[in-house]
Order: C-alpha cells, then structure tokens, then sequence
C-alpha cells in the first residue's frame, strides 16, 4: 500500500513546532559546596508558624483556594526558619509573613499583571514605600493593594521592636529592591536584553536578598553599630551573600522561567547571547565559584570590634549564611521550581531545557 506523503505546506509547520518542543539535557553545576554542604537548622517553631502566616496571608488577601495551596507548597516559611533558626515564635512569625508576602509581590513584576505595565508598577511601589513611612492605610481592595496591606503590618510590627538602625537598613533595602523590580519593568516593556554585567547589577537590586539581611538583625534581635556596615569587609560579606542567592536562584528557576518567557534571567542573558545550553549553566557556575573564593577574603579581612560587638557580627554573617543555605535548600524541597521531580534533580543534576534560547528560537521560526 502507498504511504500517502505530507506536502510541503505541513512538513514545514511540523518541523518548526517539533524544533520548538525539543528540548536537551544539561548538567547543573555542584552547589551543595562548602558551608552549602551542611545540613541547615530549623527554628523549632516552624511547623506552627507556617500554619499562621499562611492563614493569615490567605484571609488578608482574599487568596483563591489555588493560591492558597500554591502558597503552602511554596513553603517559604521553611526558608525563613532557616534564615532566623533561634528567632523566638513571634520574630519568626513577622519573618514568615514578609517571605509569603515577597513571592506573590514579586511574581507580579516577573510574570504577573506588571511585568509589561510600568505606570502600574511604579505606582504601587509607591504606595508601599509610603506605607513604611506613614503607616497609612490603604483603601483600595484590589488584590495588589491587600499586597500593600500585608507589608504595612509587617512594616509595623518590624519597625516596633527594631533599633533605628535596622530600620533604616531594612527601609533602604527594600527601596532598592522596589527600585530594582521597576528597572526590570521598564526594561522588559522596552524589550531591551541587557548584558550579563548589566543584568547582575540589576538583579540583586530586583532579587530582594538584602531585606533578609535587616531581618535576620531583627529575628536574633542583634545590636550591631551602624559603623560597622561601613566597612569594606561587612559590605563585600554582603554583596557576596546576594550574589550567591540570586546565581543559585538563575540556575534553578531557569527551567521554570524559561516556560513562562522571564528573560531576566542571567542563564537566559548567557544563552541570548548565543552561548549554548550547557556553556551557559557552566559559565554562571563559574561565577558561583568565584564567590566561594571571595567570601573567604572577606572573612580574612574582617577587622575586630571588641568581644561583645565581635560575637554579634559573627551571628551577623552566620545569618547571610543561612540565607545562602535556605534559598538552595528550599528550592530543592519547594514545589516551586521542579515540582515533583526534586529528589531526582538533586541527586543527578540534570534539567531538560531548549536547545536554544527562546529569542534566537523565535528569529529562526
């Protein structure tokens, strides 16, 4: 019997959408290194105060019942508890309710509503800046002003029990990731593809490391001299500390990101500018190594202020640290990145991915 024979007009459609659904395997590099290897601690209240802060947020903000199990198989909270492990049940709490308020805040800039909409963007971001200074309420009822309203009792519960100093820390450092999340905005809605070098600056900005920093002062209640956040040491512990989040978050949010269209993304920057697939998880592993040998110099230079101020900078970078830890380990115990296939992407490494990045991808179809 004849086989009947596609004509040209099918062939080709076929084989572009068979080129789009390919995908090849690649080989993630090892971050279960060094101070990344240990087993993390957990604050012993952790299963309690998951329970709340996930309520909590839900009824604040009218979650769906999907976005409420979406929150609860995030678990940010497990994150946090190992951010602040001797957090007493209150302080954790107030961590807890800040992590499940930054995800669904963030998604909107990354994939939600205001990715391409910066009028919007910066008018919310307004909104919630000015709420950390005047505590005013918001009346709006719309799912990204019930955001706002979140942040506010968390903004207030914070300010209460934290010394000027961590306020303004933690003030400063959430206008810098605000400020972040719309550059990224306004670069997205212009299309634009930064460089790699371009695209890390803006990133641990938009990453929003850095108020965990004010809140690990604020969960283990540290009282640490403001001038010692001036010293060259204490600031590089900290630009290593965002640097290792947001590289390890590029290398393991990228199959995720790469399926919503998130193109800022420092694996997608690397495969944009035509490195392949494989070169590209390399080179930002290479990067994560660098960090590992920075973190030591820091650590080496790191002057002294005298017993008492020395012990607290100690628990200081002990909770960077944890911060590095929690986001690896979470996000291989989140659903959130390879849902069920956790257990399996940690032990062997490898991720399916496109074979090209989806702009080039595009200019060829």
């Amino acid at each position: 019997m004849e086989i009947p024979q596609l004509s040209d007009e099918l062939v080709l459609p076929m084989e572009k959408a068979a080129r789009r659904d390919a995908h090849v395997s690649v080989c993630l590099p090892n971050m279960f290194v060094l101070f990344l290897s240990e087993r993390p601690v957990t604050n012993m209240y952790y299963k309690t105060v998951k329970e709340d802060s996930e309520l909590w947020i839900a009824r604040m903000c009218a979650f769906s019942d999907k976005t409420q199990r979406t929150i609860t198989s995030c678990d940010f909270s497990y994150f946090c508890s190992i951010v602040v492990p001797d957090a007493s049940p209150l302080e954790l709490r107030t961590v807890c309710d800040w992590g499940n308020w930054v995800f669904p805040f963030d998604d909107m800039f990354d994939n939600g509503g205001l990715k391409n909409d910066p009028v919007r963007a910066q008018k919310l971001v307004n909104t919630l800046l000015s709420g950390m200074q005047d505590n005013r309420t918001v009346s709006d009822d719309s799912k990204e002003h019930l955001l706002v309203q979140v942040h506010n009792s968390v903004w207030s519960r914070f300010a209460k029990a934290s010394p000027v100093g961590v306020r303004r820390r933690f003030a400063k450092a959430m206008r810098d990731y605000c400020n972040g999340a719309i550059e990224q905005v306004h670069s997205c809605s212009r299309g634009e593809h930064p460089t790699l070098d371009e695209m890390l600056a803006l990133r641990r900005q938009s990453s929003g490391v850095s108020p965990l920093f004010a809140l690990v002062e604020y969960g283990h209640k540290l009282h640490i001299p403001d001038t010692v956040f001036e010293t060259r040491s204490i600031k590089e512990i900290e630009r290593i500390g965002i640097d290792l989040v947001l590289l390890q978050n590029d290398l393991l949010s990228y199959c995720k990101e790469e399926k919503e269209g998130v193109v800022h993304n420092l694996v997608a920057i690397c495969r944009h500018a035509g490195m392949p697939a494989q070169m590209a998880f390399d080179h930002i592993g290479g990067m994560l190594l660098s960090r590992y040998h920075d973190w030591y110099l820091a650590l080496a230079d790191l002057p002294s202020w005298g017993e008492s101020i020395d012990s607290e900078v100690q628990q200081y970078i002990r909770g960077v640290q944890n911060v590095v830890k929690a986001n690896l380990h979470w996000s291989f115990r989140s659903g959130r990145y390879f849902g069920e296939a956790n257990e399996e992407v940690r032990k062997t490494g490898i991720i399916t991915v496109r074979p090209k990045s989806v702009d080039v991808e595009l200019e060829i179809l």
